[in-house]
């Protein structure tokens, strides 16, 4: 299934021409981006279109669109989290749609695949919030997870980027050649050569709306 990271006040702004082309919205909750009326306009358009609904929380960090590592205690890091997740999970309810998963946005995702703290964190966020939510976490990565697969009911969903390069099965850093996939065609092999694999756990597979490249090539995915 496709997911999306969705609801990042962009100008212009692609999630209505991107919602109807994936299954999954991970939306973003404040961290990085967002405000109460992007939030419910972006839960609107994903009820509307059928899509799943996942919090998309990040450092506290606007001015770097938490693409930067911030080293907090693991209580400090709990209430960042917890007080996005809860906030979101509470616009859901009161749109009538529920939350299914979480999926953390740039330096916090990027830290919880790397840094078992971040992850206990964040497994213990969903324990003590909603013990059905799933976690969506970097596919290849199995050993760091392995302690952490039944930490809840909504288990973990593996994830690929369709439109972020690969040395092996490691991304390419930001910033550095080749990170980011420019070329639709590139992306929708990619996405395809994924789709295809059967020698690595994959759940979802992720485009970025604000890589113009990837909203392209998901439209020529869904509409030919």
């Amino acid at each position: 299934m496709i997911n999306c990271d969705l609801g990042e006040c962009l100008s212009p702004n692609p999630d209505a021409d991107v919602m109807p082309l994936i299954g999954m919205a991970n939306i973003a909750c404040g961290g990085h981006v967002g405000d109460d009326k992007s939030m419910v306009n972006t839960i609107q358009l994903a009820k509307q279109n059928n899509v799943k609904i996942g919090a998309h929380p990040s450092y506290a960090d606007k001015e770097n669109f938490g693409r930067i590592s911030h080293d907090l205690s693991a209580e400090d890091l709990y209430n960042l989290i917890h007080d996005q997740v809860v906030y979101f999970q509470t616009l859901c309810h009161q749109q009538g749609v529920k939350l299914e998963y979480i999926k953390p946005h740039g330096a916090l995702y990027h830290d919880m695949t790397h840094n078992q703290l971040v992850l206990e964190v964040m497994c213990r966020v969903i324990a003590e919030t909603d013990p059905n939510l799933a976690l969506i976490v970097q596919a290849g990565n199995e050993a760091h997870f392995k302690n952490f697969e039944n930490f809840n009911n909504g288990g973990f969903l593996h994830e690929v980027f369709a439109d972020r390069g690969y040395k092996g099965m490691y991304m390419i850093a930001r910033g550095e050649p080749g990170a980011v996939l420019d070329n639709p065609q590139a992306i929708i092999e990619q996405y395809q050569r994924f789709s295809a694999d059967t020698n690595l756990k994959i759940d979802t597979i992720c485009f970025h709306s604000d890589n113009p490249a990837s909203v392209e090539a998901l439209k020529v995915l869904k509409h030919g």
